[in-house]
């Protein structure tokens, strides 16, 4: 255990949203847009995608994470004992509704399974948990973007920068916070720590889950 303990080092990955998603959107639509009386927007969390990729966990709540989820290799040369790789993104697309032109935005929070892994031997219950609160914080920013969408005044003009400007401020929220969590908790070797942290998250998703 103390081996373990002094070895164990956790590393997480952001997913952060491809600019040319957006910029596909943009030329895509901007003509339906630009020509639409009103714009409306419709904001969705979804737990799928059109397409169907086994390698993706969509967030729902209720549902945990399993060491079979995490099915990459680990990272030759690297200490770390798991590998979370987990984010949020989305997809834009238009609609016309009795002759206004709706914004639909559909939000995903997901997990790869190719790109997460778990070093032989470090496949504990503990250690999950606290892999699983890497996954947590990225849902409760996922809802936190939600919201900001929800909130924001998109126009025809202003839709694509203001949607990348929120994006990327939510973005850098996250990695503030899972980089807070990992140092306050010496990626999970300070047990007092961890347990705190578990508390802080299960509220702060409590809460926004209320809203």
């Amino acid at each position: 255990m103390k081996l373990w303990r002094n070895n164990y080092v956790h590393r997480f990955i952001i997913i952060f949203m491809n600019k040319k998603i957006i910029l596909v959107a943009i030329v895509l639509f901007c003509s339906l847009a630009m020509n639409a009386q009103k714009l409306t927007t419709i904001v969705n969390y979804v737990t799928s995608a059109t397409e169907d990729d086994q390698n993706i966990i969509y967030y729902q709540q209720g549902q945990s994470l399993t060491w079979d989820d995490f099915k990459g290799k680990p990272a030759q040369g690297s200490d770390a004992a798991a590998l979370t790789n987990a984010g949020f993104g989305l997809k834009l697309a238009f609609r016309r509704v009795d002759n206004i032109s709706q914004l639909v935005i559909n939000v995903n929070c997901n997990f790869s399974k190719k790109d997460s892994w778990v070093r032989k031997g470090n496949n504990t219950p503990y250690i999950l948990n606290h892999e699983q609160k890497h996954f947590d914080i990225a849902y409760f920013h996922t809802l936190l973007f939600i919201q900001k969408l929800k909130s924001a005044t998109l126009t025809n003009s202003n839709y694509a920068a203001v949607i990348e400007k929120i994006y990327k401020e939510t973005a850098t929220e996250m990695g503030t916070m899972q980089n807070q969590y990992d140092g306050e908790t010496s990626h999970s070797r300070i047990s007092k720590q961890q347990q705190l942290w578990d508390e802080k998250i299960s509220e702060q998703l409590r809460l926004v889950t209320t809203k």
